[in-house]
């Protein structure tokens, strides 16, 4: 008979053959991957695969480096050559500016956001805090908070994309990742964070024996958990940005015609296309062909097909989440940004039928233009504060305050948000107020 232990282990290590399974690593990692990263895949493909050929090169990347080298003028920008990119913007970004712009949407008070600033701008190339022990004692001196508050802090600028920023050390650059994942098996999340903790050398050695019998699971599970530390966690999140800036390229496109928002797939129009060389399928029905040629042609068929496969999935899954985020935010595209409202990335996998960690993976490092400028995916699915976004919330205490027929006290602004289904703090308000370059009250022209 088998017991409670037994069963939890037999799941464990089924979830672990499913989800670590090598063709399921290599769809979510082609599904993770940058435009220019997905780029740089597809050629070295096609450079070690005799069977892949590159039927048509990338011209997006191409002509959006073009743009940004050159300083080539918005207006100057021409739709004949990429018919339908007449709207985008080249955008190039340090690693602080791009964890700035988000910052901007997290939940702090000004006093707050300064020390995440702060954390930020004590950042090294690879996107680490490793001075963090001298970096937190300033924070402490200079802004007197206590040690656990710019710790708080430190985790909310590890929520921040590219996933693994603000880490200490390499081991919690890993296991932010872990954490950010979203796995639906908490037994297959706590092997991989053991294997992180105490392993990684024994990883690095393939001592995966060792590691089976340390984790009570097989040795193939062993090498699976290998091979998606290898292949999903990044040990260097600010790689992308190593050098001074790094140019955005938008997979997509969102613009209004006819009353109606159209989305561009620009990834699928302007991006590379592989097809199979039907020569190799040839040799392979051919009966005359060797038994090692055909092996050796089959597997690389196999790969082949698996790599078209996933950039297809790709293709499919990105464009159902911005069929989800165009009908969510059609006033953030007329209005701008503090219309944008709350979609949480749970939602969107329900709605699409994945795993919420799969949604993740594939907003990850993923940009669009709108009409109202360059943004990563990320962006557009922020998370919720009472139901509304923190710029929302400040823009309605702003037209409060404009609107007022005499100056209303913080707390009576409070109160009247409360009336339109807002729970907010009348400290908040205050800060959000100051934020805004609003007086007091006492302050305030009556007229």
């Amino acid at each position: 008979m088998i017991d409670l232990s037994q069963r939890m282990e037999q799941s464990l290590r089924q979830t672990l053959e499913l989800a670590l399974s090598p063709k399921v690593i290599q769809m979510l990692k082609i599904l993770n991957l940058s435009y220019i990263e997905l780029i740089e895949k597809i050629e070295k493909e096609a450079e070690e695969n005799i069977t892949l050929d590159v039927e048509k090169q990338d011209r997006l990347a191409a002509y959006i480096n073009y743009i940004a080298q050159e300083r080539v003028p918005k207006k100057d920008i021409s739709g004949e050559e990429l018919p339908g990119i007449e709207t985008i913007e080249s955008l190039p970004e340090t690693l602080e500016e791009h964890l700035l712009r988000q910052l901007e949407l997290e939940d702090l008070s000004p006093r707050y956001n300064d020390i995440a600033k702060y954390l930020i701008g004590s950042m090294d190339e690879r996107g680490y805090i490793a001075n963090y022990p001298e970096a937190k004692e300033s924070i402490i001196n200079k802004f007197k908070v206590s040690p656990p508050t710019v710790d708080k802090i430190l985790r909310t600028v590890q929520g921040l994309e590219p996933e693994g920023v603000g880490a200490r050390d390499l081991k919690e650059c890993l296991l932010i990742q872990i954490e950010e994942y979203n796995f639906e098996n908490d037994g297959l999340k706590n092997v991989l964070e053991k294997a992180v903790k105490h392993h990684l050398d024994d990883i690095a050695e393939k001592k995966f024996k060792k590691i089976a019998d340390k984790l009570g699971i097989s040795e193939e599970g062993a090498k699976n958990l290998g091979d998606f530390i290898r292949n999903n966690l990044n040990p260097n999140p600010g790689a992308n940005f190593s050098v001074k800036t790094q140019t955005m390229i938008p997979s997509f496109t969102i613009e209004k015609l006819q009353g109606k928002y159209k989305i561009s797939n620009l990834e699928k129009k302007y991006g590379p296309v592989l097809k199979i060389n039907p020569k190799y399928q040839t040799m392979l029905a051919d009966p005359s062909t060797d038994n090692e040629t055909r092996e050796f042609i089959q597997k690389k068929l196999e790969s082949a097909k698996e790599l078209l496969d996933n950039i297809t999935r790709r293709h499919d899954t990105l464009e159902k989440i911005l069929d989800i985020i165009s009908g969510t935010q059609k006033t953030f595209f007329e209005k701008g940004a503090i219309w944008l409202n709350p979609l949480l990335q749970k939602d969107i996998a329900k709605t699409v039928g994945v795993h919420p960690s799969t949604i993740s993976r594939a907003l990850a490092g993923k940009f669009i233009q709108t009409p109202q400028g360059l943004f990563q995916m990320k962006y557009l699915c922020p998370r919720e504060f009472k139901g509304h976004t923190v710029e929302r919330i400040k823009k309605m205490v702003e037209q409060t305050v404009g609107s007022e027929g005499r100056p209303l006290s913080d707390e009576e602004i409070k109160d009247l948000l409360q009336k339109q289904g807002i729970s907010i703090e009348r400290r908040t308000i205050t800060e959000y107020r100051k934020v805004l370059n609003i007086p007091p009250s006492s302050k305030r022209n009556k007229s």
